[in-house]
């Protein structure tokens, strides 16, 4: 995907002809393919600024040009920005606690909340975050990347949802940051599910590893993440949740 960004970069630059390269540089970001229901958006870290937003227009009904980072947070439910507010803080903890150099696009900070469309609606939306350039030490986040999508067909409740996938991060704060959010629930991954399901059919995680065809190391360790960012106590209480909200 970054060989993807370079490549439309410079195409573009080759028609929009500015010394700076900045406007060039922008208008390459508005050619990302996107779907009907998705909106997108790039933040220079160090201005604090969307340089590059697409897609508003059609999901939300917001002109692409208007869009700021503020208002990015103005427009979410009041009653998730709290939760919201506490991801996002969470996952720049994590990832500046990090050891060794940052890699973009290689973990993804999922969270799934409420926007307001400019008709006043709500609608809910998806929301995949990653980290788009880095500076040349590798330690300095230059931009970051949000691809988000209206599911408000698919999930209408009121809780707001989060997910990492990616490289072990430092989210051990996580729980104490998010307590006394009522609204805030973990969202397994597709593999998580699929662990859930087999330990509440009571097998063993020999078993589980012969049938996913993983290794008991990985099993061991997603159980332990489960139980770490669902916050339950041991894996009675894992499975008693997981049925609960319907994941087995």
């Amino acid at each position: 995907m970054l060989a993807y960004y370079d490549s439309i970069r410079n195409v573009a630059a080759q028609d929009v002809m500015h010394a700076d390269g900045s406007l060039a540089y922008a208008y390459a970001h508005t050619l990302v393919p996107i779907l009907p229901d998705q909106f997108v958006y790039a933040v220079d870290r160090h201005r604090q600024e969307i340089f590059m937003a697409n897609g508003f227009d059609r999901v939300l009904g917001y002109r692409n040009d208007d869009v700021t980072l503020a208002m990015t947070f103005s427009i979410i439910h009041p009653d998730d920005q709290e939760a919201v507010t506490a991801l996002v803080r969470s996952a720049w903890e994590a990832l500046f606690a990090t050891k060794g150099p940052i890699v973009p696009m290689e973990g993804v900070w999922s969270m799934d909340y409420r926007m307001r469309k400019a008709n006043g609606e709500y609608v809910k939306v998806l929301r995949q975050a990653c980290v788009l350039s880095v500076d040349e030490s590798g330690h300095r986040v230059d931009s970051t990347l949000s691809i988000c999508k209206d599911i408000s067909n698919i999930k209408a409740s009121n809780e707001v949802g989060w997910q990492y996938g990616g490289p072990s991060a430092d989210l051990h704060r996580l729980n104490d940051i998010l307590k006394g959010l009522e609204n805030i629930f973990y969202r397994p991954s597709a593999r998580e599910m699929d662990v859930l399901a087999k330990l509440a059919e009571g097998k063993s995680s020999r078993r589980i590893a012969q049938e996913l065809n993983i290794s008991q190391h990985t099993v061991n360790s997603h159980r332990k993440k489960l139980l770490a960012h669902t916050g339950v106590r041991n894996t009675a209480g894992l499975i008693a949740l997981a049925v609960e909200r319907g994941w087995v």
